[in-house]
């Protein structure tokens, strides 16, 4: 079919979005602040292992809390940027300053830290770009920026993608403002230049914004300039630490797309078909959600090939996509400019799916959809953000630091070796006179000495060790909170993920 010119995109726009919440620009900011806050509290833990063992562990390892020898192999091969484990650094010595050495504590200001930064990024980029969005529907743009519901949750994880993706934002924020600044392209150069030493594969998003600049916009030759020096500055700044950090001169991005193009690493890396980024957006991003991006992308490189958020956003994905090695999380980085995408291709739906406007018109499916979308939104917003991330296991760690603050603990693992990791307590969070290991008998614990206390953590369920008049394992706490646990149930596909719980030996 061939694709229609759009007739009266306003008219549309109107029409759909009569019925939205007209909640004034300060509410949505307010409910934003509460929610940014409240995931930043309550979704302890990582998403991902790089989220601790690239980051505190590196920073912990430089201030003599950890052996360097426990720390992962990108250590010893120097492929993680220093920017982040430095920062988290300052954080850690800024928190000890003041008296604060609690190790959830700690985790909780890098998050908060991520979540202000992440607020004000995003609030710079809403008003650099408002003149972009049709004023009937600033605000879903507005809501949809701050509160689309895996964002607040990406917001409060002190990771490369996170920051990578919020120093994208600003570097567009500076170019893309009705009347730029004096410096804008030195600006938006040294956030590239931040944004590449968070995440080494965003180079190609510059690239493309460089070359989107030179052709589309026709920048002057000093205005690219000063991008490029900019992030010339960044990258030798970057340098410079890297070769502080480890100890030697080092340029640990060249490294990281080295190992990261040829696979090359002690480590062997999953791989998987080229389209399954397709796939996994619709999954993971609910295909309430996940479809509409999918067909907004598809638009958008069809009708609007000059459009910079395909100049940047298509050559970073198909890089990833000739990559064997695929993580949903390094598209993380784009995961701001979705919003953005959503409502530059809203007025080109219209002429390409003419009936679906056309019911979008009718107020009953209207209000319909309306409620489907924030209810989903809503109930998907609360299972990321306010519940621990990944596994849980922190919950389980506040649990045992809590109840054995001085105690001498052994931690045991019911678990295989290829699923532990998923959820084992990195020592950080745990008392001082604490060890683990993998079990295949706990029964045989219970029956050991009581020189420490022994805990178990399986998602097996109880191990039956009833015996007339002996000890035996009570579940003491969950890993999810049981509410979390019916939400991942409830929309679980083919990876339902365990339900680890910790038990105690009791008499």
């Amino acid at each position: 079919m061939a694709f229609r010119t759009a007739r009266r995109p306003e008219a549309w726009i109107a029409a759909s979005s009569h019925g939205m919440p007209r909640l004034p620009d300060r509410w949505i900011l307010v409910v934003a602040l509460a929610v940014h806050v409240a995931a930043a509290w309550f979704s302890t833990g990582f998403h991902s292992a790089d989220e601790h063992y690239q980051v505190i562990a590196f920073a912990e390892a430089k201030l003599g809390h950890q052996p360097v020898e426990e720390l992962p192999w990108e250590y010893a091969a120097q492929v993680r940027s220093a920017f982040l484990p430095t920062l988290c650094m300052l954080v850690f010595l800024a928190a000890g300053s003041a008296g604060m050495h609690d190790p959830f504590v700690l985790a909780f200001l890098l998050r908060l830290l991520t979540a202000l930064f992440a607020l004000w990024a995003v609030r710079r980029f809403t008003l650099a770009v408002r003149h972009l969005v049709p004023a009937p529907i600033w605000r879903a743009f507005l809501f949809g920026s701050f509160l689309l519901w895996y964002l607040p949750f990406l917001h409060a994880r002190f990771t490369g993608e996170t920051w990578s993706g919020l120093f994208i934002l600003l570097a567009l924020s500076a170019l893309l403002r009705p009347a730029p600044a004096r410096h804008a392209y030195l600006h938006a150069g040294l956030f590239l230049g931040l944004a590449f030493l968070c995440r080494p594969p965003t180079l190609v998003i510059a690239l493309g914004l460089g070359l989107w600049l030179a052709v589309e916009k026709r920048a002057q030759a000093t205005r690219l300039l000063q991008l490029g020096l900019g992030f010339l500055a960044m990258a030798l700044a970057g340098l410079v630490l890297d070769s502080w950090f480890y100890g030697q001169p080092v340029l640990t991005a060249w490294n990281y797309l080295q190992t990261g193009i040829t696979g090359d690493s002690p480590h062997p890396f999953t791989e998987f078909p080229w389209w399954y980024y397709y796939a996994w957006a619709v999954k993971y991003a609910i295909p309430l959600f996940g479809i509409p991006l999918l067909l907004a992308f598809g638009l958008a490189c069809a009708l609007l090939p000059r459009h910079f958020l395909v100049w940047t956003t298509v050559p970073f994905l198909v890089m990833h996509m000739l990559i064997p090695h695929k993580d949903l999380r390094f598209l993380y980085p784009l995961a701001g400019l979705m919003p953005l995408l959503l409502v530059t291709v809203a007025p080109l739906a219209q002429a390409q799916f003419p009936r679906a406007a056309q019911l979008l018109r009718r107020p009953a499916i209207r209000r319909a959809a309306l409620v489907l979308l924030l209810g989903v939104n809503m109930l998907a917003l609360g299972a990321v953000s306010f519940a621990p991330a990944g596994s849980g296991r922190t919950r389980l760690a506040a649990h045992i630091r809590a109840h054995y603050p001085e105690q001498a603990v052994r931690i045991n693992y019911l678990a295989d070796t290829s699923s532990v990791w998923d959820i084992r307590i990195p020592p950080f969070y745990l008392p001082p006179a604490s060890t683990d290991s993998l079990v295949t008998e706990p029964c045989k614990l219970l029956h050991q000495g009581r020189e420490s206390v022994q805990l178990l953590i399986t998602d097996q369920g109880p191990p039956p060790c009833e015996v007339a008049g002996a000890a035996r394992w009570v579940k003491v706490e969950d890993a999810l909170p049981t509410w979390k646990q019916f939400l991942l149930r409830a929309y679980a596909w083919e990876d339902l993920p365990p339900r680890w719980a910790l038990y105690e030996a009791a008499p």
